[in-house]
């Protein structure tokens, strides 16, 4: 019996024999690592002569890591920080989408603007913050003493909270451009109709919004929070630049302790299972997010 082939077989067939070489050099060069990584948390590593010498434990490297106060410490800041920016980031986006979409907002001028900070390389954005924060010649202290706010200049990244706040900060201000042109996208489709309808049964702005809007941009928002968690989950440049994990571990999120545990303190089995733990979390976000993607994108070819 002959199988023939429908159109969208044939284009299947044809883009995954495309892409075929590219997913065997990403295989190869992020497989090999990923597979390493997670051997090596099953295992005690120690440079002794120049070499590894490896020796199975099991799952002790884990054990370990929950019962450590400093894993502890960082998880619980991993968790404020990821929780806490999540929230900005998405309430100030949608407030800046909405903005963008009124006709004053629909310029290209705004949104260029707006795509600045963005731009901008993460390291060149942490020491960016470490110059406007520094307690000596930062423009944040000139600020606010010239405006009478402050009588003295301020350490802000002097104490375990101030710190992690700016730290913060710092990453809100870099990743609400991305994530409000991404809302901004959901807004536009957003069907007009449904605001006529809002608008005759004499509904004001903010129930239009709560009614109409929120609804019809729950997927758009939901890709938004799960894409902005597993950038937070993942941020480390901002906290080796600006605090290396100061003061007294008080920024120490996981990421930041995988590395220093396994570059400073030669902990590789321990920094290992750290940054597996990441990549788990992450990981699962990121099928939670392809799921969103194909479900959004099939409601709307249906």
């Amino acid at each position: 019996m002959t199988h023939f082939r429908t159109f969208e077989q044939h284009r299947l067939l044809a883009g995954v024999l495309f892409i075929a070489p590219a997913l065997l050099v990403l295989a190869a060069i992020l497989g090999y690592p990923i597979l390493e990584s997670f051997v090596l948390g099953f295992q005690r590593v120690r440079l002794a002569a120049g070499a590894l010498e490896k020796t199975p434990v099991g799952f002790d490297n884990y054990v370990a890591m929950f019962q450590d106060g400093t894993f502890l410490k960082a998880l619980a800041n991993t968790a404020y920080f990821t929780f806490m920016e999540v929230v900005l980031v998405i309430a100030i986006s949608m407030s800046i989408a909405v903005l963008l979409q009124h006709p004053l907002g629909k310029g290209g001028f705004f949104r260029i603007l707006l795509i600045v900070p963005w731009a901008i390389a993460p390291v060149a954005n942490a020491v960016l913050w470490k110059w406007i924060l520094n307690s000596n010649y930062g423009i944040l202290n000139t600020i606010l003493q010239g405006a009478g706010v402050i009588d003295r200049t301020h350490v802000w990244l002097g104490t375990p909270g101030s710190a992690l706040n700016f730290l913060l900060l710092a990453d809100v201000w870099k990743s609400v451009p991305f994530i409000a042109l991404l809302l901004l996208a959901g807004l536009q489709r957003v069907p007009q109709t449904l605001y006529k309808a809002a608008y005759m049964d004499g509904a004001n702005r903010v129930q239009t919004f709560l009614a109409v809007t929120m609804p019809s941009m729950k997927g758009a928002i939901a890709i938004a929070v799960v894409l902005q968690t597993i950038w937070s989950l993942r941020v480390f440049d901002i906290v080796f630049v600006l605090t290396r994990g100061g003061p007294a571990d008080g920024t120490v999120l996981l990421n930041f302790l995988a590395y220093r545990t396994t570059f400073n303190f030669l902990q590789i089995g321990m920094g290992a299972a750290i940054a597996n733990l990441i990549f788990v979390a992450t990981f699962a976000l990121a099928v939670v997010y392809v799921l969103l993607v194909s479900t959004k994108r099939g409601g709307a070819v249906r």
